[in-house]
C-alpha cells in the first residue's frame, strides 16, 4: 500500500511539474557558452524555439539539454548565419537528436563540402530548408516578430563572412545577432537606415576589429553586448578597440568565456 502511495505520488508531481513548465509564458533568450564559436538560443513565448547556430563542435548538445526540458525534442527553426565550421559543425548531430522542423540560410555564399553534408543530413531528417535571397518577416503572434536579412540585398560585395542578420522583436524586447558581419555590411546597414535600435546585441565576429564600429554600435545603442568567445582564443578576440566602443556607448558587457552562458528571460 505504502509502495502504491509513493508511485502516485511521484506521478502526480511529474504530472505537476509538467504541466507547470508547459504553462509558463515568457521569452528566453540564450548565448550558449560553446567556446570559440557562435550558438544563441529563443524561446519564444509561445513555445516555439529557434537556434541561431550550432558552434564548433557537440558541445552545444551539452547546452541545450542544459536549457531545454528532457522532454522538448523538437527545434522548430535553425538560423545558419554563415557556413564557418565554428558556426555550423554542432548542428548535425543536433539533427540526429533532435526533431527539427525547419532551417534557413542566405543565398549567395558559398558553401563548403561540411555545409553540403550538412544540408544532406537536413534532406535525410526530412528538415523543410529554405533559401533567403532578401528580407524576411516571421509572425509569431503574441507581438512576437523575426526580422531576417540577407546583407546581398543592400548588394554588399560577396565574403564569405557575411551573415545573416536577425532581429527579434518580442513584446517590447529587441536583440540584434549578426553573424560575423563585418564593417561592410555594417556600413551597408547604416547607409540604408536598417532598424538596429535593439537592448541586447551580440557583437559581431566574436568581437573581431573587422566589425562592431562605433558608428555601428552607436545605432543600435544596446544596453547590454553580448560576446561569444572562447577563452584565451589564437584569435584575440575581443579586440582591445571593441570593447572601448562599447564602454563608450555605455553598454555592459557579457561574454561567454567569463560568464559561461548568458541567459536573458522575461516573465
Amino acid at each position: 500500500m505504502v509502495k502504491k502511495i509513493i508511485i502516485i505520488s511521484f506521478l502526480l508531481g511529474f504530472l505537476f511539474f509538467f504541466l507547470y513548465e508547459d504553462k509558463k509564458e515568457g521569452l528566453e533568450i540564450i548565448f550558449f557558452d560553446v567556446g570559440q564559436g557562435d550558438s544563441s538560443l529563443i524561446k519564444l513565448p509561445t513555445g516555439e524555439t529557434i537556434l541561431i547556430d550550432g558552434g564548433p563542435d557537440n558541445l552545444v548538445l551539452n547546452r541545450l539539454g542544459e536549457f531545454l526540458p528532457f522532454y522538448k525534442r523538437e527545434i522548430d527553426l535553425i538560423l545558419i548565419s554563415h557556413w564557418h565550421d565554428d558556426h555550423v559543425v554542432g548542428l548535425i548531430e543536433i539533427m540526429r537528436r533532435y526533431r527539427v522542423k525547419n532551417l534557413m540560410y542566405i543565398e549567395g555564399i558559398n558553401k563548403s563540402k561540411l555545409a553540403n553534408y550538412l544540408l544532406s543530413q537536413a534532406e535525410f531528417f526530412k528538415v523543410n530548408v529554405f533559401v533567403l535571397k532578401n528580407k524576411l518577416t516571421l509572425d509569431y503572434g503574441n507581438n512576437c516578430q523575426l526580422s531576417l536579412l540577407n546583407p546581398l540585398a543592400f548588394k554588399v560585395r560577396e565574403n564569405d563572412n557575411n551573415s545573416l542578420v536577425s532581429k527579434l522583436d518580442c513584446q517590447g524586447v529587441k536583440v540584434l545577432f549578426s553573424g560575423d558581419n563585418e564593417l561592410a555590411v555594417e556600413k551597408a546597414l547604416l547607409q540604408n537606415s536598417y532598424d538596429l535600435k535593439s537592448q541586447i546585441f551580440k557583437a559581431s565576429h566574436h568581437g573581431s576589429k573587422t566589425s562592431n564600429s562605433l558608428d555601428f554600435l552607436q545605432v543600435v545603442d544596446p544596453k547590454i553586448v553580448v560576446i561569444s568567445v572562447g577563452a584565451d582564443n589564437k584569435f584575440g578576440h575581443p579586440a582591445d578597440v571593441v570593447m572601448e566602443n562599447i564602454l563608450k556607448i555605455g553598454a555592459k558587457i557579457r561574454r561567454t568565456d567569463q560568464d559561461s552562458s548568458v541567459l536573458f528571460n522575461f516573465y
